[in-house]
């Protein structure tokens, strides 16, 4: 819709980080070892479609662009990895991430999360990373009163559903 209107055949996402691989973020979601549920969801967090307060605001449909929960700006890595109790899960996530990746914590990027050009190898390691942002993503997406350990028994739930999922397909 915007590309008709502005005659621009670039995206808006495009657009303000022209910066990054792209086609690795395409790449990346398109082979990632996930439902076509939680690509959708992830689709919607790299094109930026939250409505966030801030996204909100600016169209003046909201009368702040401040969080409900704790008077910060409401945007979209806010809402996944700084509110509470999403912040514990961001964190508990980018241990779990060092340690696939097998570096520091610190070298993890909150920007995967929305942007993921990240081309890690072997492809088992990309698999797992691409795994686990996914979830972490449609966990916060929906289920907006999520603790860490509702998060860690989601998660070993579907991998469960992963394991038995494979097991029928042999």
């Amino acid at each position: 819709m915007e590309r008709a209107a502005t005659g621009n055949s670039e995206i808006r996402i495009i657009k303000q980080w022209p910066q990054v691989d792209w086609n690795r973020v395409w790449k990346n979601l398109h082979t990632a070892p996930i439902s076509e549920t939680l690509k959708s969801a992830w689709y919607n967090i790299i094109h930026d479609l939250i409505p966030t307060k801030e996204r909100l605001a600016a169209i003046h449909l909201a009368d702040s662009n401040l969080c409900d929960k704790c008077a910060k700006t409401d945007t979209l890595i806010h809402r996944l990895t700084d509110c509470s109790p999403s912040a514990d899960i961001w964190h508990w996530t980018r241990i779990r991430l060092a340690i696939i990746s097998r570096t520091d914590q610190r070298y993890i990027p909150i920007e995967w999360i929305n942007r993921p050009h990240f081309h890690l190898w072997p492809p088992r390691r990309r698999k797992a990373t691409m795994w686990i942002i996914a979830h972490l993503v449609w966990c916060i997406t929906k289920e907006h009163r999520l603790s860490l350990t509702d998060y860690i028994d989601f998660l070993r739930r579907a991998k469960m559903e992963n394991v038995q999922q494979a097991v029928q397909n042999e």
